[in-house]
Order: C-alpha cells, then sequence, then structure tokens
C-alpha cells in the first residue's frame, strides 16, 4: 500500500466519523427541540376553595416597562406616495 492509498483509506475514516457525530449532534438537537415544546403557551392554573381559574401567560403583567409598538403593518397615514408596480412581457 502506498502513502497516497494510505492517506484516502484515513480520510475516508474521517469523513465517515464527522458523518457520523454531525447525523449524532442533530439527532440530539432535534430531541431536545422537541423537549422543550417550543411554540406552545405556557399557562399556569390554581385552585382556591373549589374554584379554578388559568391565565395565560401573555396576559400576565411581568413588570417590565417595555412597549412593543403598533402592531399595524400598514404605511403611516403621513405618507403621500402610492406605491407603483410594473409589469412587463418579453
Amino acid at each position: 500500500m502506498t502513502r497516497i492509498e494510505a492517506a484516502r483509506r484515513r480520510a475516508a475514516g474521517a469523513k465517515r466519523i464527522a458523518a457520523a457525530a454531525a447525523a449524532a449532534g442533530f439527532l440530539a438537537t432535534l430531541l431536545l427541540v422537541r423537549g422543550t415544546h417550543l411554540g406552545q403557551a405556557a399557562t399556569t392554573s390554581s385552585s382556591t376553595s373549589g374554584s379554578s381559574s388559568s391565565s395565560s401567560s401573555s396576559t400576565q403583567s411581568s413588570g417590565d416597562s417595555f412597549d412593543y409598538g403598533s402592531t399595524s403593518v400598514a404605511p403611516s397615514s403621513g405618507s403621500t406616495s402610492s406605491p407603483q408596480a410594473q409589469t412587463s412581457v418579453s
């Protein structure tokens, strides 16, 4: 076996190890993300004197004063230019 063949064999082995490590990392990340249930709203519920109430975390005041601003996606009322669209057929 020549030195080139040995180097190619080592490189192929390293590629297989790297691919296996990448696949294992991907699966581990997938399982971690699935375990956190991203995208679901957190709710809390408490029961006192036979009555239960649940409230979403988005309606509770967290004490910070951060304002998200306007929720409108329309242009401001002060804009005077109207959007222009041009099409051409070649």
